[in-house]
Parts: structure tokens; C-alpha cells; sequence
């Protein structure tokens, strides 16, 4: 009786939240959210997939991935293993896996592995691919490169 309604209005929320442009098997992952109208300042550790749909002034640092929503904006650099922009950031990025949707900005210097940028997305700044080759197996060990 008390707090079924809140419950639900949150469950609505939060899925008002996740509409596009996430997908399903993102939205799963996500476990932190900064919704839209939040700021926060200061530096933010994340273990788990977070979302950032508000402003960040301040570092971001994670264990597994974050998504910044295409309302978000960060100011200050953003070190995990993916990183999904659809809105805006305004400092470095370390990562794996870099993905610059359509819409998506950012103004900075990135240190990654894998980079991904689909048509409309801005990128200003240095990029620096962190790959090692692939090993040729073929060969025996020792005449390996």
C-alpha cells in the first residue's frame, strides 16, 4: 500500500532515463546513474557500468565502462574500460574501447586501444593507439619479432 506508488513512478523514471540512445544490452549493465539536471563536482569513481546524463566537473575513473548520455557533459578527464559518448566531454580519455556516437563531442587528447566514431561525431584532439601487434604464431618463438 505505502510506497508501491513510489516505487513504480521511480521503475518509470529511470526507464524515461534509458530511452534511446542505449541500447538493451547497455541498459542491463548500467547500475549508477547522474540523471539529467544533476551536477556533481569533484572526482568519481565508478565500479560498475555508470551513465552520466548530468554534468560532471571533476575526474572520472571506473572498473568497466561508462556511458555519457547525450545531456552530459563532462569537464575533466574520464579514465575506464569503455567509454560510450553521446553528449559532450571536455578532457582526456584512457581507455580500451572509445565509441563517439552521432552527436557526440569531444575535446581532448585520448590514449585507447579500439576507437569508434559513428558519422557526426567531433573529435578534437590527439590520439595515441595503445595495440600490441598481433604475435605470428607461425614462427617459432625465438624468430618472433
Amino acid at each position: 500500500m505505502f510506497g508501491q506508488k513510489n516505487k513504480e513512478s521511480l521503475k518509470d523514471t529511470l526507464k524515461d532515463t534509458f530511452v534511446n540512445p542505449v541500447s538493451k544490452s547497455e541498459q542491463n549493465k548500467i547500475k549508477t546513474v547522474i540523471s539529467e539536471g544533476c551536477k556533481f563536482e569533484g572526482n568519481l569513481y565508478f565500479p560498475d557500468y555508470t551513465r552520466i546524463d548530468g554534468r560532471v566537473v571533476g575526474n572520472l575513473s571506473g572498473e568497466n565502462g561508462v556511458v555519457i548520455g547525450d545531456k552530459g557533459l563532462i569537464n575533466g578527464d574520464v579514465s575506464s574500460v569503455e567509454v560510450i559518448i553521446y553528449g559532450e566531454v571536455k578532457g582526456n580519455v584512457k581507455a580500451h574501447k572509445l565509441e563517439i556516437k552521432k552527436g557526440g563531442r569531444l575535446n581532448g587528447d585520448v590514449d585507447i586501444e579500439l576507437l569508434l566514431m559513428d558519422q557526426g561525431a567531433i573529435f578534437n584532439g590527439n590520439c595515441r593507439m595503445n595495440s600490441e601487434p598481433p604475435i605470428d604464431t607461425s614462427k617459432p618463438e625465438e624468430e618472433r619479432i
